[in-house]
């Protein structure tokens, strides 16, 4: 059987980005055997990719030099037909020296230096240019990877597998996941725009009178606003196996709620409010009506790398906590 090789060992975001690109792959390959490599940081993802003739391994999303080591020697000793590049790390452009291979590739164009060089780009097969430089509206990420990956430009069914293998605590109050809406609390960010804690939990229970529950998660770890959520909401959490809800309770915390867990809860989700990330995508990818409360101050690059195809995605631009933003996030619902 002839052998595929997707070298995508990414965050999640990334990984996301990149879905629709190794579906293809994965429709026009059907009798290929095909490895994708997948990072340290979306490793639980692998359920997706759970097909009859694909399996997956896992890097470092920094590689170091026994992986970049290992990489050189798989490739060395094992004929594959194809070898797409889809995470543009260097040590990969440099893999068409060493193999008779197809690759096919993202290259990246950059301010400070381009990846790869112009030498290494005439050793690919076939490639597309991420241009970082280039300040007008641009082709996404997505859709670069799928030019490279649907040769036969096919509107191809979805093969990857959407039901995750989900945590004991999970399923036990599975119940009560119905007509709900996901809201994500990124640290960092309301912080920035002036938002408590408080603040938050008062335009939870705003969105609370739009459905029958409001489920919060916030970024992984035991931080001190963690713990103001565990202290002043109903809870589930995911590190000790333990719930507390309260009595008609609204609006439940899901404390580091493990990644595959957290596939599960949006996919039956009906609406996501999230910035700009792993949540926001994820839910792009399940097709959801998504808020992406954005940050301007980041990376343009960030905004035009990723326009999602779910036509029910909006993004509003995140401000101060005053009633006219929560009217507004509200108004979106």
């Amino acid at each position: 059987m002839n052998k595929i090789l997707i070298l995508k060992n990414d965050r999640v975001g990334d990984l996301f980005h990149a879905i629709k690109g190794i579906n293809s792959i994965l429709n026009e390959h059907k009798d290929h055997e095909i490895e994708i490599v997948l990072s340290n940081f979306s490793k639980d993802l692998k359920f997706l990719f759970n097909i009859n003739n694909t399996k997956t391994s896992i890097l470092n999303y920094n590689l170091n030099l026994f992986e970049k080591l290992s990489i050189i020697k798989k490739i060395i000793f094992t004929k594959y037909e194809k070898i797409f590049i889809l995470s543009p790390k260097n040590i990969y452009f440099y893999l068409p020296l060493i193999s008779k291979s197809k690759f096919y590739a993202i290259s990246v164009k950059d301010l400070k230096r381009d990846r790869p060089f112009n030498f290494l780009k005439k050793r690919l097969h076939k490639f597309k240019i991420n241009d970082r430089t280039n300040k007008k509206i641009f082709e996404s990420i997505e859709n670069l990877i799928e030019e490279i990956s649907n040769e036969s430009l096919t509107n191809y069914p979805n093969l990857l597998n959407n039901d995750p293998p989900i945590s004991n605590i999970l399923n036990k109050n599975l119940h009560l996941f119905d007509n709900f809406i996901h809201i994500h609390y990124k640290h960092s960010l309301f912080k920035k725009n002036g938002w408590s804690i408080k603040s938050f939990i008062d335009l939870s229970k705003k969105i609370s009178i739009k459905t029958d529950k409001v489920f919060i998660t916030s970024d992984y770890g035991n931080n001190n606003y963690n713990d103001e959520f565990l202290n002043s909401l109903s809870y589930i959490n995911f590190d000790s196996g333990l719930s507390n809800i309260f009595n008609n309770s609204k609006i439940i915390y899901l404390h580091n709620i493990k990644i595959y867990d957290l596939f599960k809860v949006i996919s039956l989700s009906d609406q996501v409010v999230s910035p700009h990330g792993t949540m926001s995508v994820m839910a792009s990818y399940l097709k959801k009506k998504v808020i992406d409360l954005f940050d301007i101050t980041i990376s343009i690059n960030s905004f035009r790398e990723f326009k999602p195809s779910n036509n029910e995605y909006n993004f509003l631009i995140l401000k101060s906590a005053s009633d006219k933003v929560k009217n507004k996030i509200i108004n979106f619902l």
